[in-house]
């Protein structure tokens, strides 16, 4: 069976690239995905734990999309999915951001709903033209709330713009808000910049950027463990809905239409 995410250890151990690479699936968060997410950031965790130098994690992906979000017709064929998946959504996105070291993402195309909430778990965000952000979960009756406090992290008030922004936002809309901290205009060099930004990192003081990282965090209020439950609440309860089960039936049904 072929992986859906590659980890790389690069840089003598420094570096730690994490990519999604199931583009037949525009990378969807399916419970294989993320047994192989947890497993990669459970493996960086220890590995940078471990480590006195200087450290970094760059989340990357392959294919047409960063992230399609949930695996939909896993939601529809058992309801009790919807919960589970953001429980582990959830607890990724909180991995992520507790990290204590910068966490760079090269986002090369769509990252939707728990595509976006991984991106803003992110310290730094590069993009690139086809690079796209938005949480369309509102059209299956699911509230996006779970990623709220790592998104207001990076935009501050602009969270309300992209929680509720209509159609998705471009690289430049983002990074207009704070999102994206970079774009690259040529997607074939994304790579590349990624990989240069976060050996920049690597030539600071270890010390230094995880002390600033956790009182960033703690004035973001995006390691907030109340703010993180209450609004992993607050979406598994629309998740559980009949609202939502009716919306996302719907939703999958005309999905599964020939074009």
């Amino acid at each position: 069976m072929d992986r859906l995410i590659t980890h790389d250890v690069l840089d003598d151990g420094a570096l730690h690239r994490i990519t999604l690479c199931d583009d037949a699936r525009r990378n969807a968060l399916s419970r294989a995905m993320f047994d192989e997410l947890d497993a990669a950031l459970a493996a960086t965790s220890g590995a940078i734990a471990g480590r006195q130098a200087a450290s970094c994690v760059l989340l990357a992906a392959t294919g047409r999309a960063f992230c399609s979000g949930f695996d939909l017709g896993a939601c529809v064929a058992d309801p009790s999915t919807m919960g589970t998946f953001l429980q582990r959504l959830s607890a990724a996105v909180r991995s992520l951001r507790s990290l204590p070291c910068p966490v760079v993402a090269a986002v090369q195309g769509p990252a939707l709903a728990g595509g976006c909430a991984l991106v803003t778990a992110c310290d730094v965000v590069i993009a690139g033209p086809g690079a796209r952000f938005a949480y369309p979960v509102h059209r299956i009756g699911l509230s996006p709330a779970i990623s709220l406090p790592t998104l207001r992290g990076h935009t501050g008030g602009g969270a309300r713009t992209v929680a509720l922004a209509p159609e998705p936002l471009d690289a430049a809309a983002a990074r207009a808000l704070g999102l994206v901290h970079e774009l690259v205009d040529d997607p074939a060099a994304l790579d590349a910049r990624a990989l240069a930004v976060s050996r920049q990192l690597l030539a600071k003081g270890p010390q230094a950027l995880a002390s600033i990282k956790r009182w960033m965090n703690a004035h973001d209020g995006s390691c907030d463990g109340d703010a993180l439950d209450a609004t992993l609440a607050a979406s598994m309860a629309t998740g559980s809905s009949e609202e939502s089960r009716s919306m996302l039936a719907a939703t999958w049904a005309a999905m599964q239409k020939p074009r």
